[in-house]
């Protein structure tokens, strides 16, 4: 029994008291001299304890607690009424525990507290520490770790999980219903354990408004923090001493107790790493690691027992249940469509997206891989049937890593596991066709452990809700479940010990079929790509109907989702009068059978002209009557008005048979139009003899028929010998008997065609196409049926529209024509061709007809049963019988039709694709534009031949900058759109941009898969064309084709890169065509915008120049891109660029020149690209390679131009030298910040003899990195070994001084004329530049003894005229400074100081009296000789 101290309880889980701190009172209790001062202080606190409530029911309260848990400690462990369980009789022992520890504690503690606010506070905190950190927790703990009885350890863990719960609600020492505990809001004393207990007071939560409440609330969070951290870790090591192996010599009491542990552990686990999260968030690593630890500790523990091969079935099956959770928290949520949708976020889940960053130890990464192999674990039970056995080399050094990890020993123990099954799951070889069937011998496997039916249902369910809330896991869980439904398991046998009885395996494969079709149904098959699979393993167990309904419905669900509003609404609405109609009692299946068959016989009467014929009444007694009266008034005889007694046609038999099969439709048909009526009584049948296999069948035509042919053949040519001759008149026909044989051959293969369509099986499809197209190649000049007559109409105009934009680019546009003849479009070929051949057009674009399925009279022509198979469609079997035409015939004429056959198909997708771009709103044109473009990306690789034409064509589905424009503008703020249009539009972009790269993928393909040369060359140019805007298209498409076009089509073979090339120059050339037919157009135009004093006139000027320059930039930047990977196509760009007025492509190739270096130096070397490129450039490219070298020096204060650079800069220029062995330093400015700034003075000559602009390019080149020092003059640390580099502005004006201009063969009005260009240049070099220079030479004229430069005092004088600032400097410092220096001993630096000094005597200049003044009275006299006071 427990022996209790009242005055404070045990203290087994908290830090001891400092040694130091209990001598410190020790030496206070002793200060006192008087030996009865110590008993009596004692005397009065103990009276005082006593007579305090708060001490009393603080007593009172461990004393019930205290009592109650002795109870249990004392229970025997075997219940003792009959009725009641020994887990419930511990629980109800328990619960006053809970009740005081949880309720009753903090209420005494709000009730008794005293000394003001802080001192409910510390009444809380003695209560706490005493009721529940001293005493409750510590001894659960000690039952729960060691006790013998399995119930009361069981109920110790029940009791963690339940104070859990009582303690987070209102009032308690973690009441969750403080919304604001935390984030940052202020809560109230009256909330949580601190206030009245009510959770009714928890909403007004407001923000902390003074320091002292502020104060408050952080210091009440950590506490309640510290509160939270303390509980989890009593239940986590509670959990965990339950799951140690080897605790009880009874298997049964081991197992008990263990899957109490996994069930503790498993509704600890979520709450610890919610709890672990905030002590991140909060910068507490520490506190996260001190609960972390013992909670992988747990896990570990729990996995253990797993994989334990005597574990019993309790335990397996909570470990699996574990195994599930694990997996859960340790993934990501993915972009879960239903997770996304909802209002409200479930605060008990939890994944790694919660988890906060930065922590050194408890990372994603950690937690994301024991998330990977527990779902390999449990795919590993669901195909095996239980746990593969391990290979003892799996557990080696090379694949369990020791790196000390808290989360390294739980991946130690999966890892084995789950590398195990996935040996065995690579080394089965599944076709790609047949998925489902995974062929796998189970029997000869050896087992670790087999899962009986429970644990198998569980596996299953843990398997399923990953998939459901993991997206990311769906399509491998869909893959595993599929695969095990297609080979359920079988029961346990002499050849099978799969650990399942018969029902047991019956139940499993049930269990596997409806979760497969639950996963079906579920919106994330269509998404995560797993239908395909789920609907084969249910339709292989004869399910396919179920199936069908639940794919149908996931792919409704999917398609909703990204829907507008409009058809969420609709879809709302059908589901509306889907209830009603299940509700109404006439939509019964009899009723409605019923009114099918009354609304037949009512047509049927009408058709037979019959109307409604005699109404006799409802009842069949009184109709009979109603006959029976009327019998006697019948005539004698038939009447003879009204009937045609000449009957053209007899009552035969045949007559009946007819109009019985045309549903009295025959009977108000014309006899003379005998073809629309399936043949009608044209024709008859004759059956010879024989056996029944072989009987003869003769068909003929009717007499009659023959009979008015031939007349009418003879009255032809009896008209036709008075007009013409005899030869010439035997060759026609006769007009109406030909219109009728050309109606009937039509409506014919109008017949064929819904016949086809109606088919069910390939081969009659195949074989329906096959002779429709044969009709259509054979019927020329025949005009189609009603039904075909919009799929003639369709093709029509997309020759007209498609046909006529790729035609006049191809005559007009310099940027979209190609060389060869093969590729070119021939619309008006091609108009004449669908005149000549209506129904060759009507079959090519029937499956690409809109809305054709919606006549009544003819079934969809849109099916995806053939529209999702190329080689079934009519399309392709009409494109199939003229290549074999092509084939027999050697005349180019039928490989023509071929050829305009093929790019009638493709202007048709190309026309669909536009439609649907153009109205983002039709479902139905975006569907088959959708179609289109998916059928002829097929038939690109089923095909035998390839026009070249035809690739122009497939071109324009990348045309698509309309329908991005718009997306753009509806995504606008200020936008008028709604909601709906907008997300249609965006919807509608999304369509096109697919199918556009669709188009290139099927580009790609013809240029890999294809021999013929023109047909490779032709897809090269079509993607280059693409890729260098020569066909319009988004930006978006135009990066992939240029992807495409270096990182696929370039690197493949030589051939391909031949074809690259070519393509590329002539995109390149024409881009520069291009730039010089505009360059007078926008020179004009720049002249009048410049003159011209209207804004907007001058902005469209600067607007147009934009788009021609971007029209031109896209062909420079694919040809910029190829010389990344060919530099010597460098010379054709500079080339191209300088040509004469190329002005626009110039500026695009400038504007882009940095890229292109910054690639070619990073893959070849700058030294060597710029020497290279230097050997490609003539004297007319000079300007293009100077913008090179330019680009080529690196970016930045502190990246220099390398040595190997400048040296490479310097044998350019020398190579580059004119004829007279003059250098251009142009080639040597781009490396200036690079080089020796001893080397810069000596090059400063070259730069003064060169232009103006020149000369000024370079002394701001030069001190372009030393901006930062441009007032210093730098002294060097060794004057022998020189390291300064580039030169500051200060110095460049110093050195341009002092330069000797006389060695250097300059003149001296061009070194005069420098000094004034630094100085006109005011944004370089600035005042203090000038004033810092001017300073620096005086001073070393001072210092020196040297002589002052020719340019110096002329400099002075320029400086006070420019700069007004720097006249006060002058006077005072400037000036006096040279008389100490005597420059009146210089003849011309005296002129100049006197005409300074009388410069700013005239300018009224403060003090310069003062510095007159200073010279020696000699000067002073001469100097006002010549210029007398004012």
């Amino acid at each position: 029994m427990m022996q209790h101290n009242s005055s404070g309880g045990r203290r087994d889980s908290r830090d001891q008291i400092d040694d130091s701190y209990l001598q410190q009172q020790l030496q206070q209790d002793e200060l006192s001299d008087d030996d009865n001062a110590a008993p009596d202080m004692q005397e009065e606190e103990d009276i005082a304890e006593k007579e305090d409530p708060f001490k009393l029911a603080l007593d009172d309260l461990e004393g019930r607690v205290a009592v109650a848990i002795n109870d249990v400690k004392c229970h025997p462990g075997v219940r003792s009424s009959g009725g009641v369980p020994v887990h419930d009789e511990l629980a109800t022992m328990l619960r006053p525990v809970i009740e005081v520890a949880a309720h009753t504690a903090p209420s005494i503690a709000r009730s008794y507290y005293s000394g003001g606010p802080d001192g409910v506070e510390a009444s809380c905190d003695e209560v706490y520490d005493r009721v529940v950190s001293d005493l409750v927790l510590p001894f659960m703990l000690e039952i729960a770790q060691s006790d013998t009885i399995p119930a009361k350890r069981s109920a110790s863990l029940e009791f963690f999980h339940s104070f859990w719960t009582e303690c987070q609600k209102a009032g308690s020492w973690l009441d969750s219903s403080i919304k604001g505990a935390g984030q940052g809001q202020y809560f109230p004393p009256n909330l949580g354990p601190y206030g009245s207990g009510s959770a009714s007071g928890h909403s007004a939560t407001t923000t902390a408004t003074t320091p002292v409440l502020r104060a408050q609330q952080k210091r009440r969070v950590q506490k309640r923090t510290a509160h939270e951290s303390e509980i989890l870790r009593y239940w986590i090591k509670a959990s965990s001493y339950c799951t140690v192996p080897g605790v009880f010599t009874s298997d049964v009491s081991e197992d008990a107790v263990s899957s109490r542990g996994v069930i503790a552990a498993s509704a600890s686990l979520r709450p610890a790493l919610r709890h672990i999260c905030r002590k991140i968030q909060d910068a507490d690593d520490k506190g996260a690691v001190k609960l972390y630890i013992p909670c992988m500790k747990m896990v570990e523990g729990v996995f253990n027992k797993l994989f334990a091969a005597d574990s019993g079935e309790g335990v397996r099956s909570a470990c699996l249940k574990f195994l599930e959770i694990v997996a859960v928290c340790c993934s990501s949520r993915g972009q879960s469509d239903s997770r996304r949708r909802s209002k409200a976020h479930n605060s008990r889940d939890f994944s790694i997206e919660d988890l906060p960053e930065g922590h050194p130890i408890i990372t994603k990464e950690a937690l994301e891989s024991i998330a990977e192999y527990a779902m390999s674990v449990l795919r590993g039970f669901v195909t095996m049937g239980g746990q593969v056995k391990i290979d003892s080399n799996l557990m080696s050094d090379v694949m369990v890593i020791n790196d000390g990890l808290p989360s390294t020993s739980v991946v130690n123990i999966l890892k084995p596991a789950a590398l195990s099954y996935l040996a065995l799951e690579s080394s089965v070889a599944v076709d790609e066709d047949q998925q489902v069937e995974f062929d796998i011998d189970r029997s000869i496997a050896e087992y670790e452990f087999n899962l009986s039916h429970k644990s198998y249902s569980l596996a299953i369910n843990a398997v399923s809700m990953l998939a459901v809330n993991r997206p990311d896991f769906f399509e491998e869980a869909a893959t595993c479940l599929a695969r095990r439904a297609a080979d359920p398991p079988l029961p346990t046998s002499d050849s099978n010990e799969s650990g399942l009885s018969k029902s047991g395996s019956l139940a499993v494969s049930a269990h596997l079929k409806a979760t497969c079709l639950t996963l079906l149904r579920n919106p994330l098959s269509v998404t995560r790509r797993g239908s395909e699979i789920l609907h084969k393993a249910l339709v292989k167990h004869e399910m396919t109907q179920q199936a069908d309904k639940a794919l149908a419905m996931a792919r409704q669900a999917a398609a909703l989702k990204t829907a507008g509003r409009a058809a969420r609404n609709r879809a709302q609405m059908f589901y509306e009068w889907d209830a009603s109609e299940q509700t109404d009692k006439r939509s019964s299946k009899r009723s409605r059978e019923t009114d099918d068959a009354l609304s037949k016989m009512r047509a049927a009467k009408k058709a037979r002209g019959l109307g409604n014929g005699i109404q006799l009444p409802s009842s069949l007694v009184d109709a009979v009557e109603l006959i029976l009266l009327n019998l006697k008034n019948l005539p004698s005889s038939r009447p003879t008005g009204g009937v045609n007694k000449s009957r053209k046609r007899a009552i035969t038999f045949d007559y009946v048979v007819d109009a019985v099969m045309t549903n009295g439709a025959s009977l108000a048909e014309d006899e003379g139009r005998w073809y629309e009526r399936d043949g009608g009584n044209c024709w008859s049948l004759e059956i010879g003899e024989g056996d029944t296999k072989n009987i003869e069948c003769n068909y003929k035509l009717d007499e009659k028929t023959l009979l008015a042919a031939e007349v009418g053949r003879d009255a032809t040519k009896k008209i036709a010998k008075e007009e013409r001759s005899e030869k010439k008149a035997t060759e026609e026909l006769p007009k109406i008997f030909r219109m009728q044989c050309q109606t009937a051959a039509s409506q014919a293969l109008n017949r064929i065609i819904k016949t086809t369509a109606n088919s069910h099986g390939n081969g009659m499809i195949d074989f329906g196409n096959q002779v429709a197209a044969k009709l259509a190649w054979t019927l020329r000049n025949v005009k189609p049926s009603s039904v075909l007559k919009d799929s003639q109409e369709v093709a029509a105009e997309s020759i007209h529209r498609v046909g006529s934009k790729i035609w006049e680019g191809q005559k007009g546009n310099a940027l979209a024509s190609l060389p060869d003849k093969e590729n070119t479009v021939d619309q008006p070929g091609l108009e004449k061709f669908v005149e000549e051949y209506p129904l060759v057009a009507a079959c090519l674009a029937k499956d690409l007809t809109p809305n054709l399925g919606a006549n009544t009279s003819t079934p969809s022509l849109n099916q995806p049963s053939t529209i999702s198979n190329p080689s079934h469609t009519l399309a392709a079997s009409v494109l199939n019988e003229a290549y074999m035409e092509s084939c027999q015939s050697p005349r180019d004429v039928k490989k023509l039709h071929y050829v305009k056959a093929f790019d009638i198909f493709a202007a048709t997708v190309v026309h669909n694709s536009d439609q649907a771009n153009s109205k983002p709103n039709d479902a139905e044109k975006k569907r088959v534009a959708t179609l289109g473009t998916s059928a002829i990306t097929q038939d690109l690789g089923i095909l035998p031949y390839i026009p070249p034409s035809s690739l122009r064509f497939l071109g324009g589905l990348c045309d698509i900058g309309g329908i991005t424009k718009k997306a753009q503008d509806a995504g606008r703020k200020a936008s008028s759109q709604t909601i709906a249009t907008s997300a249609a539009i965006n919807a509608g972009k999304m369509s096109a941009e697919k199918r556009a790269t669709a188009a290139l993928i099927a580009i790609r393909d013809v240029t890999f898969q294809r021999s013929k040369i023109e047909t490779r060359r032709a897809a090269v140019d079509c993607a280059i064309s693409i890729a260098a805007g020569l066909i319009p298209s988004s930006s978006a498409i135009e990066d992939k084709a240029l992807k495409l076009v270096m990182n696929v089509l370039f690197p493949k073979n030589e051939n391909i890169r031949a074809f690259v090339v070519e393509a590329a120059i002539s995109a390149l050339e024409h881009a520069a065509e291009y730039s010089i037919q505009n360059y007078d157009k926008f020179k004009q135009v720049k002249t009048e915008g410049s003159s011209s004093k209207d804004q907007e006139q001058s902005s469209f000027v600067v607007d147009e120049e934009k788009l021609a320059i971007e029209r031109v930039k896209k062909p420079a930047l694919l040809f910029m891109a190829l010389c990344v990977r060919e530099p010597d196509m460098m010379k054709q760009l500079m080339q191209q660029t300088c040509r004469p007025h190329a002005d626009l492509l110039a500026t695009a190739a400038r504007e882009n020149m940095a890229k292109l270096t910054r690639a070619l130096a990073a893959k070849h070397g700058s030294a060597d690209i710029a020497l290279q490129v230097a050997e490609m450039a003539g004297t007319d490219e000079i300007p293009m390679l100077l913008a090179f070298l330019d680009n080529l020096t690196p970016v930045g204060d502190r990246n220099l131009p390398p040595e190997d650079l400048i040296e490479a800069c310097h044998k350019i220029q020398e190579s580059k030298s004119s004829p007279d062995g003059g250098k251009d330093p142009r080639f040597i400015i781009p490396v200036v910040t690079g080089m020796k700034r001893v080397d810069l003075v000596k090059k400063l000559p070259e730069f003064v003899l060169a232009d103006d602009h020149i000369f000024m390019a370079a002394l701001e080149q030069m001190g372009s990195r030393l901006n930062r020092h441009a007032l210093i003059y730098r002294d060097e640390p060794d004057e022998e070994n020189p390291v300064l580099t580039g030169m500051t502005l200060c110095e460049i004006f110093v050195c341009l001084h002092r330069m000797d201009f006389a060695s250097s063969k300059i003149p001296q009005k061009r070194y005069l004329d420098a000094v004034r260009l630094c100085l006109e240049d005011e944004e370089i070099f600035t005042d203090a530049v000038v004033r810092e220079a001017l300073d620096y030479i005086s001073g070393s004229f001072l210092a020196e003894d040297a002589t002052l430069p020719l340019a110096y005092m002329r400099t002075i004088i320029l400086t006070c005229s420019k700069h007004e600032s720097l006249h006060n400097w002058i006077c005072h410092m400037l000036l006096p400074r040279l008389i100490e220096g005597k420059v009146y001993s210089d003849r011309r630096q005296w002129e100049g100081w006197m005409r300074c000094a009388r410069m700013l005597e005239t300018a009224g200049v403060d003090g310069i009296q003062e510095a007159i003044n200073k010279l020696p009275s000699e000067q002073l006299e001469l100097y006002r000789t010549k210029y007398p006071p004012q």
